[in-house]
C-alpha cells in the first residue's frame, strides 16, 4: 500500500510540474486526493479518513476563485488518465456520503471539468 502511495505521488509530482500551469499546484490536489484512490479502484471497502480530510482541504481549495473548482477536476482527471485508474461510478457516487461532505468541485466518471 505504502508502496502505491509512493509511486503515484513520484508519477503525479511529475506530471503536476508539467500541469501545473493552471492556477493550482496540482502536486497538492494530489497530496489531498491519492487517499480517496484506493477506495475508488475498490482496492478499500471504506475511504480512509486521510481521503475525507484531504477532499475537505480540497473543498477549501475550490472556493478561493472562480476557477478553482475546474482546476481541481482536471488535476483529479489527468490523475485518473496517468495512473490508468478506473475509478468506479458506485464508488465515485458514495464518497461524498461516506466521507459526509459536498464536493465544491466536480467529479464523477465521465470527469466533466466544464460543468
Amino acid at each position: 500500500m505504502s508502496l502505491l502511495f509512493a509511486y503515484i505521488t513520484v508519477l503525479f509530482l511529475i506530471i503536476g510540474s508539467a500541469v501545473g500551469q493552471s492556477s493550482y499546484d496540482c502536486s497538492e490536489v494530489a497530496n489531498n486526493f491519492i487517499p480517496c484512490v484506493t477506495y475508488l479502484v475498490e482496492l478499500e471497502s471504506r475511504p480512509a479518513n486521510r481521503c475525507c480530510s484531504g477532499l475537505q482541504v480540497l473543498n477549501q481549495m475550490a472556493k478561493i476563485n472562480d476557477k478553482g473548482p475546474r482546476n481541481i477536476c482536471q488535476c483529479i482527471e489527468d490523475l485518473a488518465y496517468t495512473m490508468n485508474a478506473p475509478y468506479v461510478a458506485s464508488r465515485i457516487q458514495s464518497l461524498s456520503r461516506e466521507c459526509h461532505i459536498h464536493f465544491s468541485f466536480p467529479i464523477s466518471i465521465a470527469m466533466d471539468c466544464h460543468r
